[in-house]
């Protein structure tokens, strides 16, 4: 009797080897995050930011406006027009990050782990925290009357709320998964494991499946 070497299964540690080396869109969006410059990170965060700050200060803005002009106190009034400049801020900084966001959808669009973790999820956080911050507004400093001024804060918002959480949807729910499906049927379905080492089930389950039969005479 004598072993087939040229029928013996291959070694699973080199299996495992070359399924840890195979190339998948999915591993190189990962691989990609941090070859992402920081500038961009710090960017993402700071027009997220200052989308939360113009959609916090809109408000008060409003509100105060809304009740000077029902004042018949004509200094008051225009007391209270001094306060544009913090109107105008306001939209300044809502529109600043807006743009700043759309440019770094555009600019890092194929990889959408980043997008998700740094653009949209932040956007729909912020833009729930406007809704918020109107509701709030409203219902005390103008005892729950919506009017025309709040009205258009609200719908600033939600709308808002509704397009970067559909962003979210899309690319973490939709095209996130697809992708991550597709490196699992090629790799191998992963876990993070008890401490966050991750852990290739399958292929580890495999791997001890040939084991045993390495010795085939």
């Amino acid at each position: 009797m004598h072993r087939d070497y040229n029928h013996a299964p291959l070694n699973p540690r080199k299996n495992l080897q070359r399924a840890d080396s195979q190339n998948t869109r999915y591993m190189n969006m990962l691989l990609a995050l941090d070859g992402i410059p920081r500038v961009y990170n710090m960017l993402a965060a700071f027009f997220t930011w200052i989308l939360l700050a113009g959609f916090v200060l809109l408000p008060g803005t409003f509100t105060n406006l809304q009740n000077a002009g029902s004042t018949e106190n004509e200094k008051a009034f225009v007391d209270a027009i001094q306060r544009v400049p913090l109107f105008v801020i306001a939209f300044v900084c809502s529109g600043i990050g807006v743009l700043g966001m759309l440019w770094l959808w555009w600019r890092w669009s194929r990889n959408y782990i980043w997008l998700n973790n740094r653009i949209c999820l932040p956007g729909t956080l912020n833009s729930i925290a406007g809704i918020i911050s109107t509701l709030v507004n409203v219902y005390s400093a103008q005892h729950g009357e919506f009017v025309a001024t709040s009205k258009i804060t609200i719908i600033v918002t939600v709308v808002a709320a509704v397009i970067c959480g559909g962003l979210t949807l899309l690319y973490g729910a939709v095209k996130l998964k697809k992708v991550r499906h597709a490196h699992n049927l090629q790799v191998g379905r992963e876990r993070a494991g008890r401490h966050g080492e991750g852990i290739l089930e399958e292929i580890k389950r495999k791997a001890n499946e040939i084991e045993p039969e390495a010795g085939i005479v």
